[in-house]
């Protein structure tokens, strides 16, 4: 059971991610700070994700589940800034 909803998070977490990595380039102004917040957020998550994991005593899948999940959690954020920032503009 533990996994299943460690695997429902890291799907939900992943997701706010590739939303993050999506709508950045709609506001951000020059490819330059395009690539630095991509840059950014992807090493924020890999040096996050690679910490948390390593501070449960688990293997396995249950490490892997951590990892991505703890990378993904980096970008939420980021991810319901840029959402919030979208439903503005539409109005």
């Amino acid at each position: 059971m533990q996994i299943i909803l460690m695997f429902l998070l890291t799907i939900a977490t992943l997701a706010a991610a590739l939303y993050a990595h999506y709508r950045t380039p709609y506001h951000t102004p020059t490819p330059q700070s395009r690539w630095f917040v991509h840059i950014f957020l992807g090493l924020l998550g890999l040096a996050f994700g690679w910490v948390t994991s390593q501070l449960y005593p688990v293997s396995g899948l249950m490490k892997a589940l951590i990892f991505l999940c703890s990378f993904g959690i980096v970008h939420v954020p980021a991810a319901a800034i840029l959402f919030i920032k979208r439903q503005q503009k539409r109005q």
